[in-house]
């Protein structure tokens, strides 16, 4: 009797003491609590494991089990307590880094996250690998279960990861919100990548044959290479003075990879760092012999010295979006996101684009955001549109996806799709902003911005789409709308099209410069008319 007593009693002095650790603590690792028992009670490893198992059994201290936080070990609390963020994150610091990472980044961004800056800033594979690198659904499905965060998705199908605290404090209604402002977020950061990559491949900086970039009409959709997502990736044979030089590199292979990640509706934080960083060291590490060249090209619109110095000391490039397109870009930014939260229907649309407009013309930057002119001119259609379709509702910028039988999703984004009652109605918008110097090729089916793309490719994969609802007895029509001009054999086609079922009740089924400003001249758009005479005409 007297030796199992002793024994008890030896047990719950390592429970009082393990109880001791977590009343100051809060919590601890079970690597922690062994190496603690190990050196106070000098106890083996595999009795200092047992000792911890006993006070969990006996109720003393509680584990987190079945989850584990690296190296397959357990957190410890008291009973009477629940793991908490501050917990999980100072055990996943070192631990778990890509854990720490996406919980410290929700903290940084009040709260929210879309799915695809999670899986940057974790480094997280997009896909299931053989590897031993958790996938963001598996961290999500242990931070779900201790009840740390939630997804949600809004109205388009994006995805965000939540902090259920800022949920529980702030409630329902503040959620869309969240969300709206997250995606808000996503197209700023995304509608100057055309323009940055083309200033990168003027100035030698990047290949023009390969480039795969974040698009802003789905700015939830990253550029995937080597199983990571990236803003942007190419390639280039730029690599300085050499006896070799890389223009002779046959391959992508034997090419620098060039990796962008680009930040502009925010300061870029050490958080957006560490998540490239972890990218770029994954990517380079892939292959198994001789390492990949990478170069890794950072675009911010503010960062502070301290990160900008980490940010060279890596070997990285860091560009000030201002070296880019001048100062005055930076008054253009902070109207992006007033442009992305825009009202459709107010009734001063035309006014609002008129002064972006007039700012890139100010800061002398016409050329060089071309791209950003041709999504002011889509929203400037909206009214038109709108007028010609005053009983349908509207999807902007919508993105219509298929599930093949391997199981690959095929994909096309459409500018504007009205769905009409009266007549029965789904009417496919194409719009491209141009100068008045521009002209659309007919191209073919393979040609992208031609309009043999739109008709005879993203058109069919809409019908593909819209099946059941042609079967009920819906029409499916098809509107192209440029300020630019047609050569003569795109005029001629585009006739074709206006006699085939295509054509909508209101409309044509295209509109190049000329008869476009007869549209609006005849509709009463005066000054849509002026803005496009002022800053889509001549050169």
């Amino acid at each position: 009797m007297t030796k199992s007593t002793n024994k008890k009693t030896v047990q719950e002095i390592y429970a009082e003491h393990l109880h001791g650790i977590l009343t100051k603590r809060l919590f601890e690792s079970g690597s922690e609590l062994k190496a603690n028992l190990v050196k106070k009670f000098k106890l083996t490893d595999v009795n200092a494991r047992k000792v911890i198992s006993r006070a969990v059994d006996t109720r003393h201290i509680k584990s987190s089990s079945p989850f584990t936080f690296g190296k397959g070990q357990f957190i410890y609390i008291l009973p009477e307590n629940k793991i908490s963020l501050t917990s999980v994150m100072t055990i996943c610091a070192t631990a778990r880094p890509p854990v720490f990472r996406l919980l410290a980044y929700l903290l940084h961004n009040d709260g929210i996250c879309s799915y695809y800056d999670g899986l940057k800033i974790s480094a997280c594979p997009i896909e299931e690998s053989s590897t031993k690198v958790s996938s963001l659904e598996d961290i999500l499905k242990l931070l779900e279960k201790l009840e740390l965060v939630y997804q949600q998705r809004d109205e388009n199908g994006v995805n965000y990861i939540l902090l259920t605290d800022d949920f529980e404090r702030y409630g329902e209604n503040i959620e869309q919100n969240m969300m709206n402002g997250a995606f808000s977020d996503m197209v700023t950061d995304t509608t100057l990548l055309p323009d940055i990559m083309r200033w990168l491949v003027k100035s030698n900086i990047m290949d023009n044959s390969q480039i795969i970039y974040r698009n802003k009409k789905t700015p939830s959709v990253g550029a995937v290479h080597n199983n990571l997502a990236w803003d942007v990736f190419s390639y280039t044979k730029t690599t300085g003075f050499s006896e070799l030089s890389g223009v002779k590199a046959e391959t992508t292979e034997k090419m620098t990879l060039v990796a962008l990640d680009v930040v502009l509706s925010k300061p870029y934080a050490q958080i957006h760092l560490d998540g490239f960083l972890s990218r770029v060291q994954i990517n380079q590490n892939s292959t198994k012999n001789e390492k990949r060249k990478i170069l890794p090209i950072i675009v911010y619109k503010e960062c502070s010295e301290i990160v900008l110095n980490k940010i060279k000391a890596l070997g990285f490039v860091a560009l000030d979006i201002g070296s880019i397109f001048g100062t005055r870009i930076y008054s253009i930014i902070s109207k992006l996101n007033k442009i992305n939260d825009i009202d459709l229907a107010e009734p001063d649309i035309e006014a609002t684009i008129n002064k972006m407009l007039k700012s890139i013309r100010s800061a002398g930057q016409e050329d060089a955001l071309k791209d950003l002119k041709g999504v002011l001119f889509e929203i400037l259609m909206y009214p038109v549109l709108k007028y010609m379709f005053p009983n349908a509702s509207v999807l902007q910028g919508k993105t219509l996806k298929v599930t093949r039988a391997n199981s690959k999703q095929e994909y096309y984004e459409y500018d504007y799709i009205f769905h009409s009652s009266n007549p029965e109605e789904i009417i496919i918008v194409e719009l491209k902003g141009y100068g008045e110097d521009s002209t659309i090729s007919l191209g073919d089916r393979d040609k992208k911005a031609s309009l043999k793309w739109f008709f005879e490719r993203t058109i069919p994969f809409a019908k593909e789409f819209y099946a059941n609802d042609i079967k009920a007895g819906k029409k499916l029509c098809a509107v192209y709308m440029t300020s630019a001009h047609f050569w003569a054999d795109g005029i001629e086609f585009t006739k074709k099209m206006n006699k085939s079922r295509l054509k909508p009740t209101a409309m044509d089924v295209a509109y190049d410069r000329p008869k476009l400003l007869d549209l609006l001249s005849s509709k009463g758009f005066k000054k849509e008319v002026e803005i496009l005479a002022k800053y889509y005409g001549k050169k």
